[in-house]
């Protein structure tokens, strides 16, 4: 199984996962936030996130809306990045409507983070997703804007290279660090 896989909210509840509930969370995407429901059952913890599947530029929005506007908000990233944290060692399964954008954006960013540069590149060169820049932006620490634009659209598109420690493949008689 991989490290993080990426589906639409129909798969996810008809899936079962071929791995035992303990070595596996799921972070769920909706415009609402999901109930929990028995799908839920089969996961050691899930996180329900609520979020729209908009793609604007970050300094284009107008921040004065109200609460609930359903954007992905830097609140939403340090639960995201609590929740990675907390369950590093388990498997990931994302899911949003389609399994197209938004849980792109949170597969990628999972991958990322936790230095699965291999499986990051498979997805990317697979053309089965299209993470949402905004989201992935923020994820990321980089705001979707006209000045970043093409260099976020280049990362999600182009292979990610090996700068993470725990990518480095070493030979027995090579000396670590």
């Amino acid at each position: 199984m991989d490290k993080v896989t990426i589906m639409s909210r129909k798969k996810f509840l008809t899936w079962f996962p071929p791995v035992t509930k303990n070595n596996l969370v799921a972070i769920r995407i909706g415009d609402q936030a999901p109930i929990r429901d028995t799908a839920s059952k089969r996961y050691a913890d899930t996180l329900s996130l609520a979020f729209y599947d908009e793609w604007d530029y970050a300094d284009q929005i107008d921040r004065n809306t109200p609460a609930g506007s359903n954007r992905l908000t830097e609140k939403d990233k340090q639960v995201i990045d609590d929740f990675i944290d907390k369950y590093a060692d388990k498997y990931f399964v994302v899911h949003c409507e389609q399994g197209i954008s938004r849980s792109a954006a949170v597969g990628y960013y999972i991958l990322k983070k936790l230095g699965y540069t291999a499986e990051l590149n498979q997805k990317k060169a697979s053309s089965l997703y299209q993470p949402n820049i905004e989201v992935y932006g923020i994820l990321i620490d980089k705001p979707y804007t006209q000045e970043t634009a093409a260099a976020l659209t280049l990362e999600i598109k182009s292979p990610t290279t090996v700068t993470n420690q725990k990518n480095k493949v070493t030979c027995k008689n090579e000396k670590q660090n």
